[in-house]
């Protein structure tokens, strides 16, 4: 049973303490009645009914020992949630003298926030939803400042949002291209479910490396969801947009990562739209819905990794690079001097497509030094 605080203060924070011990649940109650909003609960799935229902906090106290639904596996379905603040909310595990080490390890990894053990102090319960409280705060506030994504350091939608605007604003008015990409990595709660969460965030962090490494400067790239990104890419136009996102999906679906005998492979799927030949009231919201339903053809698809929504219509990918798209990599190492980065494989391609222009500059060689 589900019992609310009796002082309900709009602006007190709000703390969800689940134990089992009607004991337990009433001491913490007491302790945190007079400057929090304190919701209770027997049971993990008391609890994740409560947080289904919509209910939001700012803490939550969980007893690792619980029946129906223990600990671990309440703090498992927080943080798969899609609901980004609510996923990412500090959860504080109550341990006792029966919880052995491998279940307090297998809790933190799973991604709790901190322990605190039964029996618990006044002042170590307060000062313990005091310091979460505030660095939830702080954190929050400089991501909203910076419009920064806290796990990755890519952009939020927030900033995201505010660039597009602005960009897609400037194309119109200049007619220039512009493309917007939704990237996902699909599947990716059954890797978060193998792997657990910290090994999941290092993913999302290494993916978020990818990108920054293979897309241009001037290219805004975001998080904007748990395993979904997205990329407003300026002055791009279809055939462009759909080279850059095939680079970052073939170096991304390329990694691999292990868990004792268990390989995982990522599978990046991606919906791509922008500016085409209708561009009549055209909003930047409904560039993203485009791209979104793109992605959504994508992730539906057997077979297809990228789908593309231009000028009103949906039209599956090509799949592979386009060849011209190695000749233009190549070419760039070749004026560096860094011959040894043209594959071997590409090699025979590339001296194919010069050969026209090595007889070319030999004719025009000889010209220049007859005259």
């Amino acid at each position: 049973m589900v019992t609310s605080m009796l002082k309900s203060t709009k602006q007190k924070p709000r703390i969800l303490f689940v134990d089992d011990s009607k004991t337990v649940r009433k001491s913490g109650l007491k302790i945190l009645s007079n400057d929090y909003a304190v919701s209770e609960a027997s049971n993990g799935k008391e609890a994740w009914q409560i947080l289904q229902n919509g209910d939001s906090f700012d803490v939550i106290f969980a007893d690792i020992q619980m029946p129906e639904m223990n600990g671990l596996q309440f703090l498992q379905k927080i943080r798969s949630m899609d609901d980004h603040r609510t996923a990412q909310l500090p959860v504080i595990m109550i341990t006792g003298h029966s919880d052995s080490h491998a279940a307090m390890r297998a809790v933190f990894e799973m991604g709790a926030t901190g322990f605190i053990s039964k029996p618990f102090s006044d002042i170590d319960l307060i000062s313990t939803a005091h310091s979460f409280l505030d660095l939830t705060r702080k954190m929050e506030l400089l991501e909203k400042l910076k419009g920064i994504d806290r796990l990755t350091g890519l952009s939020n939608y927030n900033n995201f949002e505010e660039h597009g605007k602005k960009t897609l604003s400037i194309s119109m008015r200049h007619k220039l291209d512009l493309s917007i990409a939704y990237l996902e990595l699909n599947s990716f709660d059954q890797v978060k479910e193998t792997l657990g969460r910290k090994a999941a965030d290092k993913i999302l962090t290494t993916v978020a490396d990818k990108l920054r490494t293979v897309l241009r400067n001037e290219e805004v790239i975001a998080k904007i969801d748990k395993a979904k990104f997205a990329v407003l890419m300026p002055m791009t136009n279809r055939i462009n947009a759909q080279i850059a996102v095939s680079r970052v999906q073939n170096m991304v679906n390329a990694m691999v990562f292990n868990k004792g005998d268990t390989k995982i492979h990522l599978n990046l799927v991606a919906g791509l739209t922008g500016t085409g030949l209708n561009n009549r009231g055209l909003s930047f919201d409904m560039l993203c819905m485009r791209a979104n339903d793109a992605l959504k053809q994508a992730i539906n698809s057997n077979d297809a990794q990228v789908f593309n929504y231009y000028d009103d219509r949906i039209q599956e990918a090509v799949k592979e690079v386009p060849k011209e798209d190695v000749f233009s990599d190549a070419l760039v190492h070749i004026i560096d001097g860094n011959f040894s980065k043209v594959s071997d494989k590409d090699l025979s391609s590339v001296i194919d497509q010069l050969e026209p222009f090595m007889e070319y500059a030999a004719v025009k060689g000889a010209k220049v030094q007859r005259g």
